[in-house]
């Protein structure tokens, strides 16, 4: 390996693991994938494999290490990392955990790497955790879409990703790579409210709920229940507090429950299935997300002072 430094041997991890992948960045709106595998980590106490190392992945001029100084004298900076994990859950699979902040550098070399260890320690499956905004209020529930190199898991998860041209994050383009040297790939992407800034509890979630289906790994999902109450209390303070906010979430409403009715009707499905996408959301008909973050935050910095 070029890069990936391993403190242990890998005949430690276990038969038939499975990758997991979880960076921070702009595919992780709401600390959706980032949350939910600090989820994982508690559930199931990690054992460190190994790590990269920091000086070839990141740009320090853009993610500055943080430094305390305490009466004049300095602390030890707090060097970004991506970290490689074993969690074994009861039941299931081993997890081979790849976290930390999305490196700036040597994205193909990491992937190279990661494609090294998964032969090294059998793995030939990939589940990428992430979350993106999207044209979704937050009185309903998250959209789930899913990317995979299989046509059937594809077929078994639903809510294929929409053809569309994005910019790649670190996380996509592992998965293509990965995808490329054989392995099944399955990424799970969480749309989220596009107007929210900070913590959404549900993102991450919606991504264990599917992650222990899919996998069979049991994971408690009641510990979010708090958190999310409290967040979609906040929000719809903040709503109610500001009229511009509240009429762009009841368009929102009625877009999203307009598409739900819409497929319902064209797919036989039940209630439960959401709509996957922007439909026929115009940019005219999407409100600007920057302005309802700004309202939003406005509204409740004045509740705090």
């Amino acid at each position: 390996m070029d890069l990936l430094q391993l403190e242990m041997p890998l005949d430690v991890v276990g038969d038939d693991p499975v990758l997991v992948v979880a960076f921070d960045g702009w595919t992780d709106a709401g600390e959706g994938g980032t949350a939910a595998a600090d989820a994982l980590r508690d559930a199931f106490p990690p054992t460190r494999l190994g790590a990269f190392p920091s000086d070839a992945l990141f740009d320090y001029r853009d993610r500055r290490p943080a430094l305390e100084i305490d009466q004049g004298l300095l602390g030890s900076p707090d060097w970004p990392e991506v970290a490689v994990e074993l969690l074994t859950p009861p039941s299931g699979p081993p997890l081979i955990l790849i976290g930390g902040p999305e490196p700036d550098l040597a994205w193909r070399t990491i992937a190279a790497d990661v494609a090294e260890l998964a032969a090294g320690a059998g793995a030939t499956r990939y589940v990428g955790l992430g979350s993106v905004p999207g044209p979704i209020p937050h009185t309903r529930p998250v959209h789930l879409i899913a990317t995979s190199s299989d046509p059937d898991l594809l077929e078994r998860i639903g809510r294929p990703h929409e053809q569309v041209i994005v910019p790649a994050s670190c996380q996509v383009a592992l998965e293509a790579e990965l995808r490329d040297a054989g392995l099944q790939t399955l990424g799970l992407w969480v749309r989220i409210p596009h107007y929210v800034a900070g913590e959404y509890p549900e993102a991450a979630r919606a991504l264990l709920e599917q992650l222990s289906s899919h996998l069979g790994t049991p994971v408690d999902l009641s510990e979010f229940d708090e958190d999310v109450a409290e967040n979609r209390a906040r929000l719809d303070v903040a709503a109610q507090g500001s009229d511009e906010v509240k009429e762009h979430v009841a368009q929102l409403e009625r877009i999203y429950d307009a598409e739900l009715e819409a497929e319902r009707l064209a797919t036989g499905t039940g209630p439960e299935r959401t709509p996957d996408g922007l439909g026929t959301l115009s940019e005219e008909q999407l409100p600007r997300a920057d302005d309802l973050a700004a309202e939003i935050e406005r509204f409740l910095q004045g509740r705090k002072e």
